[in-house]
């Protein structure tokens, strides 16, 4: 009897795991940028020539960093994305594949891939021009597919690319009961048919400013307005933190840690990443900010 009690106890654990596994996969929907990343003591000025210690490629793009952070915890990711028929592509292919991210939703696409220049300078700041390529073509009939939809708990979009296919993913995954996180990255003016599909939003002070065209309020206004329009509201703040806030509550700000900063490159995708891994975990909002925080202050100090 003890025997068989013990086995229905392991069937039930076995299960219980499997659920679990199912339930923390995540649908990343965003750009993929093949990044000639620029190391210099300075970033030029408008008509000044800098020279620069070194360059190097790196994969890049919002949505490619989102998903190699997440990848690196073990979470199931389907990451969607699009290529060009460039010589830019068997690169981005090849780093996609070296961290474990699946190919299957990364879509060829006639034209050109989408690359970014960064220029670091010695105190690890730095400066990027974008250009998306192929990213505005991402195929919309990926969305309608039930099978990518799969046992996803998330949905995690940015603003490098277009809109118009971050609403169709939005509305996709509310009608699945997928919850939406955007990452309002770089600043532009949302569609309220977006806003109106996202759980919780995360942006920098410049995009914070942006979207509620508020350029002079402190933070903890801003972050409260926001928290009208989307439930939960992230604002980071660079060295100085983080503020957060949950509709009809108190904005809390969270301290930034003094570190060395090698580069801050990728530090707000690494964030966002580290985020929703925890949140999904624990399902707690601030302790979830307070990982990520303390987790990024080690990566820009460490890179």
């Amino acid at each position: 009897m003890k025997i068989k009690i013990r086995l229905h106890r392991i069937e039930y654990l076995i299960v219980f795991c499997t659920l679990n596994m199912g339930s923390s996969s995540i649908v990343v929907l965003g750009s993929l940028h093949y990044d000639i990343f620029i190391k210099s003591n300075a970033i030029p000025k408008i008509g000044e020539t800098v020279l620069a210690e070194k360059w190097f490629p790196k994969l890049g793009g919002k949505g490619a960093n989102q998903a190699v952070a997440l990848n690196k915890e073990l979470i199931k990711i389907k990451f969607i994305s699009a290529i060009g028929d460039d010589f830019f592509s068997e690169f981005l292919l090849k780093r996609l594949q070296e961290e474990n991210i699946s190919l299957e939703n990364i879509s060829k696409v006639k034209g050109n891939s989408g690359i970014s220049v960064a220029i670091s300078n010695k105190s690890g700041d730095y400066s990027a021009v974008v250009v998306s390529g192929v990213n505005l073509e991402i195929p919309e009939a990926l969305l309608y597919d039930d099978s990518l939809w799969q046992d996803a708990s998330f949905l995690m979009i940015q603003n490098e690319i277009k809109e118009e296919i971050n609403i169709v993913a939005a509305k996709e995954a509310k009608k699945r009961n997928i919850k939406v996180f955007l990452n309002a990255a770089p600043a532009k003016n949302i569609n309220n048919k977006l806003f109106k599909c996202v759980d919780i939003l995360l942006v920098n002070e410049i995009e914070a400013r942006q979207l509620s065209e508020d350029y002079i309020s402190n933070f903890e206004t801003i972050v409260k307005k926001l928290s009208n329009i989307v439930s939960k509201v992230i604002i980071t703040l660079g060295p100085n933190g983080v503020i957060l806030c949950e509709k009809d509550n108190t904005p809390i700000h969270i301290k930034g840690y003094l570190v060395n900063v090698k580069s801050a490159h990728g530090a707000g995708d690494y964030f966002a990443g580290k985020f929703l891994i925890d949140y999904i975990k624990d399902n707690n909002f601030e302790n979830s900010i307070r990982v990520a925080n303390k987790k990024t202050a080690e990566f820009i100090s460490t890179e």
